[in-house]
């Protein structure tokens, strides 16, 4: 499926060196390369700058999903949108497309992909068996989305006399164009997936703690304890002559090795310091070991596609020899549509009010049910999330700043008063709003002994006028060295107990 591939002309195969421009002086005869190289340079530009600084995924639209055609049988549907493929370039499908599987099933290059996918261990036959050996089952192909380009739009050129016809008009447009494939196996999304395994590394491996003191609390100790993690990968880059081929998740096994033991503790004033350090390490040391494309080297064109989806349905080989052919099966005709692979980029505007009103509770799992003086890393990082919801067709891939919890998924426990209330172990998020009797209300907080150590409260002022936080005043605590806490209108605060006769403000969102 695409755009302009009707009319597709074979591109010239001459690459321009997009770190090149061309250096203007006057009196100087630009031709046709010239050109050609200065747009080679300022587009590759643009492209570097996607790649490094943004990264590459599905930007808006393009859902997948599968409908019935009828007769035909299942229907694969697109919709329009766009995408950054690992390259830096933009693609956009600009309008719906849609595609019959029994159809794409019918081609003979198609048909041989099914058969080889139900039968992996038997090579090819030449010419292909009809039927088959196996002739039902389930299979798996991969949706792609890749950038492609075309010519359009001929022109008269001048030039030698006596030429040939199709030497005398040339295409005046070079036309982005794109291609949607499925395929038998997913594209290369290394970057992806390493970063996806580093966010979840620090989840399983890092430990903020309340109280005592962490047994790491200096940079060059961090950075000790962080590099074991990716060692099979550095000793595999430092080795001469290079791996042939080179190491990859498949030889190794993984991207990032759990520790041993397996927790990183950073006390919780430390946070801050401890993200620069792991986010540096990850900038400096960890991504150029899987970056999709390093500043210009050349990159293979099949490999410049973003994954879409996953689809899985199953499969028979319908009729006999020589009209047969592969058809969906199944009563009611089902595919699967997995999507938890795919890339995705979500846009800084969407980010920026996710942090600024993202949710009212705060949405730090039920970290205080956990009890104790410590919680998983980004658990009391960030004061504004909310509990993931599990994806209906595959097992869900947890948030990086939702604590984990022994709860019920996605639920915390939640108060909503207009009147004052001493709080207790049965209470996490506490709403105060629509105050009748009075615009006052006072919050009372229990004490921070030992027992209460990382009890943690959330508080959100909806509309209350005067709304305070206080501690009790037979415990002597205090709320950041003062005996309570205003909240504002609008204003949710994370509160956590030291244990020690103070509780802490971890949290503030507008």
């Amino acid at each position: 499926m695409g755009c302009c591939n009707e009319l597709a002309n074979t591109l010239e195969t001459t690459v321009f060196n997009p770190s090149q421009h061309v250096n203007f002086a006057k009196g100087m005869v630009l031709g046709v390369d010239d050109f050609r190289q200065e747009f080679a340079y300022l587009s590759g530009r643009d492209q570097w700058l996607v790649r490094d600084a943004i990264g590459y995924g599905t930007l808006s639209g393009l859902r997948v999903f599968v409908e019935n055609d009828g007769t035909d049988g299942p229907r694969l549907h697109v919709s329009a949108g766009s995408a950054f493929v690992p390259s830096g370039k933009q693609v956009c499908v600009g309008a719906d497309q849609c595609a019959v599987i029994n159809k794409w099933l019918a081609k003979p290059a198609n048909a041989a992909i099914v058969t080889q996918l139900l039968n992996p261990a038997s090579p090819p036959a030449s010419p292909p068996l009809s039927p088959p050996d196996v002739t039902a089952g389930a299979i798996a192909l991969y949706l792609t989305l890749c950038y492609d380009e075309c010519t359009a739009f001929p022109v008269p050129v001048p030039g030698e006399p006596c030429r040939s016809e199709d030497e005398l008009m040339a295409d005046s447009r070079v036309v982005d164009d794109f291609r949607l494939e499925l395929r038998k196996d997913a594209p290369a999304q290394v970057e992806e997936d390493a970063l996806r395994d580093f966010v979840k590394w620090l989840r399983d491996n890092v430990q903020v703690v309340t109280t005592g003191s962490p047994s790491t609390a200096d940079e060059a100790a961090w950075l000790a304890a962080l590099r074991p993690a990716a060692q099979p990968w550095f000793d595999a880059a430092a080795m001469s002559p290079p791996l042939s081929p080179p190491a990859s998740f498949e030889s190794l096994g993984d991207y990032l090795f759990n520790l041993s033991p397996p927790s990183l503790e950073v006390a919780q004033d430390q946070i801050c310091a401890f993200l620069r350090v792991a986010f540096r390490f990850w900038v400096t040391e960890l991504r150029p070991l899987w970056m999709a494309r390093r500043c210009h080297l050349p990159m293979v064109k099949d490999q410049d596609c973003v994954l879409l989806a996953r689809l899985e349905f199953e499969v028979e080989y319908i009729g006999g020899s020589p009209t047969g052919a592969w058809q969906v099966s199944g009563s009611p005709v089902t595919a699967l549509v997995d999507e938890t692979k795919r890339p995705f980029l979500v846009h800084l505007r969407l980010l920026q009010e996710w942090m600024m009103c993202g949710c009212d509770c705060a949405g730090l799992g039920t970290a205080a049910a956990m009890g104790g003086g410590s919680a998983p890393m980004f658990a009391l990082a960030l004061p504004v999330a909310a509990p993931p919801v599990p994806s209906p067709v595959a097992p869900r891939i947890a948030s990086p700043i939702v604590a984990r919890s022994a709860a019920p998924a996605g639920r915390v426990p939640m108060l909503k008063t207009g009147v004052g209330v001493t709080l207790d172990e049965s209470h996490y998020c506490v709403i105060c709003e629509g105050a009748t009797t009075t615009a006052t209300i006072k919050l009372t907080l229990p004490a921070s002994n030992p027992a209460n150590a990382g009890r943690l409260y959330v508080i959100r002022n909806v509309d209350v006028t005067t709304l305070t936080v206080n501690v009790d005043p037979a415990s002597g605590d205090s709320i950041e060295d003062k005996p309570n806490l205003p909240v504002k209108k609008k204003v949710a605060v994370t509160l956590i107990a030291d244990g020690e006769g103070a509780w802490r403000v971890i949290g503030k969102a507008e």
